[in-house]
């Protein structure tokens, strides 16, 4: 008899893991949202939308942490504690879901603090800004190995000079990476910054901090494809856009002016729909007037 119960649980046991495998996703897609907005997936939920959008049968879930930088509307948690909560968040959010679905591509989309959080997550190093002080990849090898992708936009960890660093800023956000730190990821992420902005980098216009999906959304999108396709994922991948402009090489539209043009492992369009494609470093060319 009791070796009966044993074979009947041994039993529900592997027909749960099927089950649970069969209703795993080819893709996966992980947001973070910006600070005092309210829970959800905040400005980064527009780019979590296009990559559904073009990959049907993709699922995502909001990282849920304080998004907080002190403000009553968010419970007065100081910034730093926020952040700190948010790195452990998508670390378990990321290595649970691996878990339960060990084959599922994995995408991260942050947005400003979530950005952040994502970056110390899927980057390490430590952030000192959030009093982290372990310099270690949360997120396990099994898990970062299906993170096919990482967009974090208005990271406030931006250093110009980054190589996967991608728009205007020349100079570093408040919480920036100390000189010379290398992701160990660096070949699936990409990092936007412009000039404009004042946490990412030493701008003035904060309307701009918002403004990363409407302006580089395409090109981001360009990436993540790019980045599921060299993994041979995805499912069934969507046309690539015809090209409205004249001009070499890339396939598809041309970017536009400040959008990514080439550079070493760049897959995506190297003309430009506006201006010139110029070369940064060997990593990224830019469209520049």
């Amino acid at each position: 008899m009791r070796m009966t119960l044993e074979l009947g649980g041994l039993l529900l046991a592997v027909q749960a893991f099927v089950a649970s495998a069969q209703n795993c996703p080819s893709i996966h897609v992980f947001g973070a949202r910006e600070t005092t907005v309210a829970p959800g997936y905040g400005s980064a939920g527009a780019l979590v939308q296009q990559i559904q959008s073009a990959y049907p049968g993709t699922t995502s879930e909001a990282i849920t942490y304080p998004a907080c930088g002190g403000g009553a509307s968010c419970g007065g948690i100081p910034y730093g504690v926020s952040a700190r909560q948010g790195t452990a968040a998508v670390a378990s959010a990321v290595n649970n879901f691996n878990q339960r679905c060990p084959n599922t591509q994995l995408v991260l989309v942050g947005y400003s603090q979530g950005g952040q959080i994502m970056d110390n997550a899927f980057c390490g190093g430590g952030d000192t800004s959030a009093g982290i002080t372990d310099p270690s990849i949360p997120i396990s090898s099994a898990a970062q190995a299906q993170i096919k992708a990482a967009i974090f936009l208005g990271d406030p960890r931006y250093r110009y000079g980054q190589a996967y660093g991608v728009g205007t800023c020349r100079a570093s956000g408040f919480a920036a990476r100390p000189a010379g730190f290398t992701c160990p990821n660096a070949s699936k992420v990409q990092l936007y910054c412009d000039s404009q902005d004042p946490y990412c980098c030493n701008g003035n216009d904060a309307n701009h901090h918002q403004q990363y999906v409407s302006i580089y959304g395409s090109q981001a999108m360009s990436f993540i494809r790019a980045r599921l396709n060299a993994s041979g994922g995805g499912g069934t991948q969507p046309p690539a856009p015809t090209s409205t402009s004249g001009g070499g090489g890339g396939g598809g539209t041309c970017s536009s002016l400040w959008g990514q043009c080439g550079g070493n492992g760049w897959s995506g369009p190297t003309c430009c729909s506006s201006g010139r494609c110029n070369k940064v470093n060997d990593w990224y060319s830019q469209c520049v007037n």
